[in-house]
């Protein structure tokens, strides 16, 4: 009797330990003496750091935190190596990998992560195609390598919609449809073909958790698709996207928050950072703080931040950008996103004192690389 009631409340104990909220994430990093691993949440808005460690040579490592009340994405990254993770329930997930390569890392007992895994092994080979088109100088070889990065894009979107089909709710295909080719989506929700599956992973996000804030987003983003097809939006053509130069702008006149006309040309001889955005997207908060800080340090060189925004929302966006110091614009009929073709948010321009585009950029980076050409 007494051993039939120990072993009842040794599975009791085991019962709340399985509720005690909380998931694991562990393993072993090698190649990584010395180095820190960061363990990360994706938010929606912006990324928080959970907790870190710093890897000695046998690379062993364990985190620990809260489950989500919904779906979530988490990221360990060490170096410049990094590997996205789905979590939706209570789990114990398991990590064996290298520094060098994370993206290959053996993960065991997270179907969503080694489904979020293999999509970003896909891309990844997909953008390396892709890089392969604008290093060919031979015609002949060029149009074999975009007809080959078509025939595996084509494929990928296929493996893609059935894997959206088959389990709509899951993390994986919500990460899907947000993922991009040298910044552009390979999922376009302005697309009629593509718009029944952003439809189906919204729906299933709001009938299951209808106030989780990523239900949200999608469940908005395709409103706004419904109503953005009535204009036949087109998909990005991939066979076109290759960086040409341009030189000399086009002007831009829109109103303020204030309601006063403000032209882009009315800072002609002096730098400009042209930007196209959205306070509505999910990089305001980190877009916005790395505007700030541009306009802090280089201000004083004469750099002009003019903000060309996008939003839906015109009383939003008002609120957000009400004590921003750089000129910010509202594109209320879209047609000046339209005349710099904007396929991708954010998606900023620099404009030397001669008024010559030094470059188009989708991310800072990339743009802060060139800022010295301008100022």
């Amino acid at each position: 009797m007494i051993r039939r009631v120990l072993f009842f409340a040794v599975l009791l104990l085991l019962a709340s330990c399985n509720r005690s909220g909380k998931f694991s994430i562990s393993g072993n990093i090698t190649d990584a003496n010395g180095e820190m691993l960061y363990f990360e949440k994706n938010g929606l808005l912006k990324d928080s750091l959970i907790d870190s460690v710093k890897l000695n040579a046998n690379g062993n490592f364990k985190f620990k935190t809260k489950s989500p009340k919904y779906p979530e994405l988490y990221r360990l990254k060490v170096k410049d190596q990094k590997l996205i993770l789905g979590v939706d329930s209570i789990e114990n997930i398991l990590v064996k990998g290298s520094a060098k390569q994370l993206i290959n890392a053996k993960i065991t007992n997270s179907q969503q992560s080694n489904q979020i895994q293999n999509l970003r092994k896909k891309v990844l080979a997909l953008q390396l195609d892709f890089d392969k088109i604008g290093k060919e100088p031979n015609a002949q070889k060029k149009v074999a390598l975009r007809d080959t990065f078509q025939t595996h894009l084509d494929f990928h979107r296929r493996e893609v919609l059935d894997m959206i089909l088959n389990n709509p709710l899951s993390m994986a295909s919500y990460f899907s449809l947000y993922q991009q080719i040298s910044g552009n989506f390979i999922f376009n929700p302005y697309e009629k073909e593509d718009l029944k599956y952003y439809r189906a992973v919204a729906t299933s996000f709001q009938t299951k958790m209808p106030e989780y804030e990523r239900t949200k987003n999608i469940y908005n983003l395709v409103l706004s698709a419904i109503k953005e097809n009535r204009k036949a939006r087109q998909q990005v053509d991939w066979s076109k996207l290759e960086v040409n130069e341009i030189s000399g702008f086009v002007d831009i006149e829109l109103k303020d928050k204030n309601g006063y006309p403000q032209k882009l040309s009315t800072f002609s001889g002096k730098p400009i950072l042209l930007d196209f955005f959205a306070y509505e997207s999910e990089a305001r908060v980190e877009h916005t703080f790395e505007l700030r800080d541009l306009h802090k340090k280089y201000s004083s060189q004469g750099l002009q931040i003019f903000q060309v925004s996008i939003d839906q929302n015109k009383m939003f966006w008002q609120k957000n950008v009400s004590n921003v110091p750089w000129t910010a614009v509202f594109d209320e009929t879209g047609n000046t996103a339209q005349l710099y073709n904007i396929r991708q948010i954010p998606t900023l321009f620099l404009i030397d004192k001669k008024g010559t585009i030094i470059g188009r950029y989708t991310s800072m980076s990339a743009l802060k690389a060139d800022l010295s050409k301008a100022l």
